[in-house]
């Protein structure tokens, strides 16, 4: 009877520690999703503060200086490098030989006018065949979690991600696919490749 007792005793208790690991998990897992959606908000404000703060200090694309061969785009100084094909780490290897990294963005004005600036230098080199472009985003780090090399969020969908067949909306979240490129079939909206494959870097100061 004093055994019997004893086992059921033990099983209560190995019940009672089983549920409170299970509630301790169930509180991680809020946290980390409650964790993910502050810095995606705390991103967005300091975003807005930036821009407020170039408002503030009066600097406009004009405003910004470039050293050949880099060319004034969007308020920033880029180098697109059609001639040279590169894996994504050695692109970004390519771009700081000029102390620069690969090109990131975050609004609508400047991926535009970085777009112009691509269609503007592919004409220059009379660009038939398909060369992509490498830019500073993947989500090696964590899947499905895009980041430019800046530390900066990435959104998801329209108007910067391109579509795929059936026109399934990308990035697909492929886990053999960490890094992004204009690609230039699909108008040079934002595709995910995997970063062994070889596309022309654009590098921003």
């Amino acid at each position: 009877m004093a055994s019997h007792l004893y086992l059921s005793l033990t099983d209560l208790l190995l019940l009672r520690q089983e549920a409170q690991l299970n509630r301790m998990a169930a509180a991680q897992e809020a946290t980390t999703e409650l964790l993910k959606e502050s810095l995606e908000t705390l991103v967005q404000v300091r975003d807005s503060l930036k821009a407020l703060g170039s408002k503030a200090e009066g600097r406009t694309p004009e405003s910004v200086v470039c050293v050949s061969p880099f060319t004034q785009v969007g308020g920033s100084c880029l180098l697109l490098a059609l001639d040279e094909l590169h894996t994504w780490q050695s692109a970004r290897q390519f771009c700081a030989g000029y102390g620069a990294d690969l090109a990131h963005f975050s609004d609508v004005n400047t991926f535009a006018a970085i777009l112009e600036y691509i269609k503007t230098i592919s004409i220059f080199y009379n660009l038939s065949k398909n060369v992509n472009i490498w830019i500073g985003e993947s989500d090696e780090a964590v899947e499905g979690t895009w980041v430019w090399v800046t530390g900066e969020l990435m959104p998801r969908g329209a108007p910067f991600w391109g579509t795929r067949d059936g026109n399934l909306p990308e990035p697909a979240d492929d886990r053999r696919q960490n890094c992004v490129v204009l690609w230039k079939r699909d108008q040079y909206y934002l595709h995910e490749l995997p970063c062994t494959h070889e596309a022309a870097p654009l590098c921003q100061i």
